[in-house]
């Protein structure tokens, strides 16, 4: 009954005909010496925390006296959060114990020069305010955030796409996914507080094309500021999607580009096929009021089941419940992406909001659960289940059992409006999941902490001189200058490395491209083999390069030097060679290591000549790899080998 989608580039939908809209927000972190609103430094720990502190959270009305709904549903959960802390990099204010310090003056001009590289209006004076969050990933229940920039823009392909605002604020918690376990959620302080833009776009996308040309230029635009994070993560995107006749919805945790356009079109394959739920659902005249919250104990009903799953709960003392969905038969498992059906979207409401790790639904074949015949009959018995209706299960605690059959007729009574509007997290192949409600402005209040902070024309004109050269224009000149390959020059900007490039080119003499392939190729190649390469900073880079040309090692050994230096990145350069066995090597001592290896294969020479060239290479290399230049080899085993077959 579903649409199947394809996960390649050829879409079949009509954007325009569709009325497809899309905007973007993007979160970066700013590369700054300490936090937003305390001192502390911006760094992150992978050692053992030095102290937990256990938290619980209630939701707060907003200045109107309302609650934000989502912030309800978080209150809900019933969560216990443990914060994990540093003695020397945690302090009071991420505690929620001291009032903030007056933002970071480095973070706040950071956030103008971002602004003013995306052509907007920088506002007279800031205000501080809330977001309130009760997620756990703020100690005070609550983000704070700063207005910088408005009515902005960034051109693509001839069309400006609208920036409506640039916030700076601070990053939340991480959680520690592997101490986290049922309502227990750990999080750990030391990304709590690092400075970040958020960018919002206008929706002013018509394609997915679109979407990441936008998306592109404005990471493009960050990189060149110079002035944030590199690293997987430390660029987040969101993207808002809606078609004519859904609704907006928030996919978020995209962090490759070529992945939107998948991501987008699986949510328009959804909102088309929930629409069409919706059209069956008014077809078969199903309304709200016939959609109840009758919840049926059916525990005795199981109490000598087979099904693995129903028993294990009910032995550790759990309950079996079950609801009745009116005229929903065959709906729950109507499928709305690749491998998901609306009977999912049913379930990760459940899992988002309660402890239960799912459903099971009469749409699917529930003996394969364990269920028998004989159970379904005296359950069908029990909830009165007619032909054209679905009958949902859930088994667990009492209270969670209950809570999440509201949930599962809350989110059947949305079906017959339509799409509803809400954040989804974006899976690996582009499918996405439920999260939570998109969160409302009741939740967003002047901070009474900050008095305004006003911002100055001499100041914004200060920075707006030392705007650094457009990416775009950046990245020919590059490609040009240096005789690299435009992708190398796009990627160089793209990562926050132009700068550095052509600093170690002017001061090194380095040839291009090696710096080019080092801080590109090579880094990545380390990272997928698990080197912790974030550890390395731009000085590493600067005193490898120069040590480079000093001729302290030949180039072949930078991989290996890299790797040592990653997982000791406190060390001098010269503990580092010592440690990955690097040395300099002599011509002179080169040759003599030659004429042994050439001396060794007489007769390989004679029998391959010139084709004898690259084994011996191999040879060679192996004994002298990173301590003196491959070409200089090469050229010491040719003349080598040409005065063997002039013997001959």
């Amino acid at each position: 009954m579903g649409q199947k989608i394809s996960s390649t580039r050829s879409s079949k939908f009509d954007y325009e005909k569709l009325g497809f809209k899309a905007g973007l927000e993007i979160h970066a972190q700013l590369d700054t010496k300490t936090k937003l609103f305390c001192r502390c430094p911006a760094q992150l720990r992978t050692d053992e925390p030095h102290f937990y502190i256990k938290r619980f959270f209630r939701p707060v009305m907003s200045e109107l006296g309302e609650f934000d709904k989502a912030m309800l549903r978080e209150y809900e959960k019933g969560l216990t959060i443990i914060y994990e802390g540093w003695n020397d990099t945690t302090c009071t204010y991420e505690l929620d114990e001291t009032p903030p310090f007056p933002p970071s003056d480095e973070a706040v001009d950071i956030a103008i020069l971002i602004s003013l590289l995306l052509n907007c209006d920088i506002v007279d004076e800031i205000h501080v305010c809330r977001k309130n969050y009760l997620d756990g990933s703020v100690p005070c229940g609550f983000q704070r955030t700063m207005l910088i920039g408005i009515n902005g823009y960034v051109p693509i392909n001839g069309k400006k796409i609208g920036i409506q605002y640039v916030y700076l604020e601070e990053d939340a918690a991480r959680k520690d996914d592997e101490k986290s376990k049922g309502k227990t959620i750990y999080y750990k302080l030391d990304r709590l507080g690092i400075p970040l833009v958020e960018i919002v776009t206008a929706p002013d996308m018509r394609t997915p094309e679109e979407v990441v040309e936008a998306a592109r230029r404005i990471g493009l635009l960050l990189r060149a500021s110079g002035k944030t994070r590199r690293g997987l993560g430390t660029i987040r995107q969101d993207i808002n999607v809606s078609i004519e006749g859904g609704a907006r919805v928030e996919l978020k945790g995209i962090q490759l580009l070529e992945m939107i356009p998948v991501a987008i079109d699986m949510e328009i394959a959804r909102q088309l096929e929930l629409l069409k739920i919706r059209d069956e659902l008014t077809k078969r005249g199903v309304k709200e009021e016939d959609l109840k919250e009758d919840f049926f104990d059916v525990t005795d009903v199981f109490k000598n089941t087979k099904s693995k799953i129903i028993k294990r709960v009910i032995k550790s003392g759990g309950k079996v419940y079950a609801v009745k969905l009116k005229g929903f038969a065959g709906i729950l498992g109507w499928e709305i992406q690749p491998n998901r059906r609306f009977g999912t979207e049913l379930a990760d409401r459940v899992k988002a909001y309660t402890t239960l790790r799912g459903i099971l639904h009469t749409d699917e074949n529930l003996k394969d659960y364990g269920i028998s015949d004989e159970e379904l009959q005296k359950l069908f018995k029990i909830v009165q289940k007619g032909e054209q209706d679905a009958v949902v299960i859930v088994a667990g605690d009492a209270d969670e059992c209950i809570r999440a059959l509201r949930y599962v007729v809350e989110r059947a009574r949305i079906a017959i409006r339509g799409v509803p509007s809400e954040t989804r997290g974006v899976h690996e192949d582009g499918t996405s999941s439920f999260q939570r409600e998109l969160h409302g402005q009741a939740r967003l209040y002047p901070d009474t902490d900050m008095p305004p902070i006003p911002l100055p024309e001499d100041r914004i004109d200060k920075i707006r001189k030392s705007l650094p050269e457009p990416p775009w224009d950046r990245i020919k000149r590059l490609a040009k200058e240096y005789e690299i390959d435009e992708q190398f020059a796009e990627e160089l900007v793209k990562e926050g490395f132009a700068d550095l490039f052509e600093e170690v080119i002017r001061e090194y003499k380095v040839p291009s491209m090696i710096v080019a392939t080092t801080l590109l190729q090579t880094t990545k190649a380390l990272s997928r083999d698990g080197i912790p390469v974030e550890n390395l900073t731009d000085s590493h880079f600067r005193k490898l390069f120069e040590y480079l040309a000093m001729g302290r090692f030949a180039k072949e050994a930078i991989p290996e030097i890299l790797t040592h230096w990653a997982k000791n990145p406190d060390i001098p350069i010269d503990d580092v060679l010592r440690m990955a066995g690097v040395r300099a090597m002599s011509l002179e001592e080169l040759e003599r290591i030659v004429d042994e290896i050439v001396s060794k294969n007489i007769e390989l020479i004679k029998s391959r000549r010139e084709r004898a060239f690259k084994p011996l290479m191999g040879d060679v290399m192996r004994v002298v790899r990173g301590k003196i230049d491959g070409k200089t080899v090469s050229e010491v085993l040719k003349r080598k080998i040409d005065e063997v077959l002039k013997k001959l």
